[in-house]
């Protein structure tokens, strides 16, 4: 059996190529409606088809079967009643057995061999193509006049991916409603409108913030397993490396075994200071030592937004360090219902950006829309894997909207 893909910007377009292909006993196993191109490019093509045919059950073409010129007499066709081959005479025989021994053959006789259960499969095939072709026209007669996608279609249809991107219902048609208030779009700029405008409702953040002369403050805290030590290593290493800052680090994470150990091990690779703090009381001698630094990242212990007397702790914590910026690392797989409570009281100890870790293992990302309009909490960077120090990106809100509708990276 021959199987192949035909992608075509019409079901009419593809069924002619398939019968120009495979011909008209092809047999068409699956349609697909392929996406429409968030910017109008690509090709354009908007179905896709997978059609089939069997060798085997191909009209079959009969074996030729010689008889001698001296042949004088043939013998009456037997009934089919088994699949082994008997010989049967040619349509244009019939009726003429009589005077076949008074006029011996002077042509070269053709005779087909088919079982019965052949035929009778053969048949069955015709049937089932038949049907086919049946409803693969009447699917192009209502996939058809649809080709063109009105305006309304369009917002409807970016709508139902937000949707399906777990973003909630309510979220999803309050940010098409308030777009299309806003702006006069025409039919064909609907998508790059979309993507255009929607970074006025997803607020970013930006890049961390550096002035000259002047040392910034930089904590991260979050749950535990969100990744904060990978991130902050990622974040030092660029500012380093590409940067080219002057930076410290100060972790408070001394409750996870070996945690010491390995943020002193990546601090010696990228050559920087680290001081490490046990208690409150302990961060203004670690702030002294880091006096003349550009950039001074603080990496905090995990801690549950539940416990009460971590929170508190950290509150303190925050207090002494008085940082310029406090990212929330959260987790991109944590549900919306967790992702409220987390931010919500975080976000009265002083957090005012959020970073979202492990896009890479997920593909619905509409809590992080969710969590942002709900907060109103700026995104500062995403992480994507557990490379050091790639696998990290600054938070573009088009971007963003782009890999939440298509569900990948």
């Amino acid at each position: 059996m021959r199987i192949k893909k035909y992608s075509s910007k019409s079901m009419k377009e593809a069924l002619l190529q398939i019968k120009a292909d495979l011909g008209e006993d092809a047999v068409i196993l699956k349609t697909t409606q392929l996406p429409r191109p968030l910017f109008g490019m690509g090709s354009g093509d908007t179905i896709e088809v997978t059609a089939a045919i069997d060798d085997d059950v191909l009209p079959l073409r009969p074996k030729p079967i010689t008889l001698s010129r001296k042949s004088e007499a043939y013998e009456r066709p037997k009934p089919l009643t088994t699949r082994t081959p008997v010989i049967t005479a040619a349509p244009w025989m019939i009726g003429r057995e009589k005077s076949a021994s008074a006029s011996p053959i002077r042509d070269t006789v053709v005779i087909p061999a088919i079982g019965s259960q052949d035929v009778v499969r053969m048949n069955e095939l015709k049937d089932e193509i038949r049907e086919l072709r049946e409803i693969v026209k009447s699917a192009l007669l209502k996939t058809e006049p649809a080709q063109e996608m009105s305006p309304e279609n369009r917002w409807d249809c970016l709508c139902k991916k937000m949707i399906d991107a777990e973003v909630a219902p309510s979220t999803a048609r309050d940010l098409i409603a308030a777009i299309r208030m806003k702006y006069e779009v025409a039919d064909a700029l609907v998508d790059e409108t979309f993507l255009n405008a929607v970074q006025e409702y997803f607020p970013t953040a930006g890049p961390i913030g550096y002035e000259k002369n002047t040392r910034r403050i930089v904590a991260f805290v979050g749950p535990t397993g969100a990744g904060k030590t990978t991130t902050i290593a990622k974040l030092v290493a660029h500012s380093v490396l590409k940067g080219k800052r002057k930076v410290s680090i100060i972790t408070a994470d001394t409750y996870r075994i070996a945690a010491i150990d390995q943020m002193k091990s990546f601090a010696d690779i990228v050559n920087v200071e680290l001081q490490v703090v046990f208690s409150p009381s302990e961060v203004p001698e670690a702030l002294a030592a880091c006096a003349n630094d550009d950039i001074v990242f603080v990496d905090t212990a995990g801690r549950s937004q539940k416990n009460k007397e971590h929170m508190d702790e950290l509150e303190q914590f925050l207090g002494q360090l008085a940082p310029h910026e406090v990212h929330l690392v959260v987790s991109a797989t944590t549900k919306d219902s967790d992702l409220k409570d987390i931010v919500t009281r975080y976000h009265a100890l002083g957090a005012d950006r959020l970073l979202f870790t492990k896009l890479d293992e997920t593909n619905k990302l509409g809590n992080i829309l969710n969590i942002v309009n709900t907060s109103r909490m700026p995104v500062s960077f995403f992480t994507t894997g557990q490379s050091v120090p790639d696998d990290i990106e600054l938070v573009k809100a088009p971007r963003f909207i782009q890999r939440l509708l298509e569900g990948s990276l």
